[in-house]
């Protein structure tokens, strides 16, 4: 009896031990991240939005990346950007940088970076043109993913 109590005392031991750690967070899993939201996005887009080739939506996304910080703040904005309705196309894209943002937030956490207040970043002409606003976001966020992708070392700095 006393050998079954303990077989079993050890194996709640180590369910709670595997539940309370957390992977720890790699550049590489960022990349990897970063990389599948950007051929979700690429998918949507050419399934979801039929734009056509001659409309320019610009290229002035130019937001840096600069350290941990700002990349977990302009995540954030272009995060609340894509929850302007219809979103039914871009559910698993919100999941992907949900997901992202908590391991950068937690890459940030645990090098005592910063956490950036949250904001409301919804705009008027968001809500006017929805669709043309969600595509524009999703165009940005890739942008903005592939630099992310090219500039990893930034992950290093707060």
């Amino acid at each position: 009896m006393h050998s079954s109590q303990a077989l079993l005392l050890v194996l709640v031991l180590g369910l709670v031990t595997l539940s309370a750690s957390q992977p720890t967070i790699t550049v590489n899993m960022i990349k990897t991240m970063a990389r599948t939201t950007v051929a979700r996005i690429k998918k949507i887009k050419d399934e979801h939005f039929q734009m056509s080739p001659e409309i320019d939506f610009g290229s002035n996304f130019d937001n840096p990346v600069e350290g941990l910080s700002s990349i977990i703040d302009h995540l954030s904005f272009l995060q609340a950007r894509l929850k302007v309705p219809p979103t039914q196309h871009l559910r698993q894209v919100q999941g992907d940088v949900d997901t992202l943002l908590g391991h950068l937030q937690r890459l940030a956490l645990s090098r005592g970076c910063p956490q950036p207040k949250p904001e409301s970043y919804l705009h008027k002409v968001e809500a006017v043109f929805p669709i043309t606003s969600n595509y524009i976001c999703l165009l940005e966020l890739q942008r903005y993913l592939e630099k992310v992708c090219l500039n990893l070392e930034k992950l290093k700095s707060c």
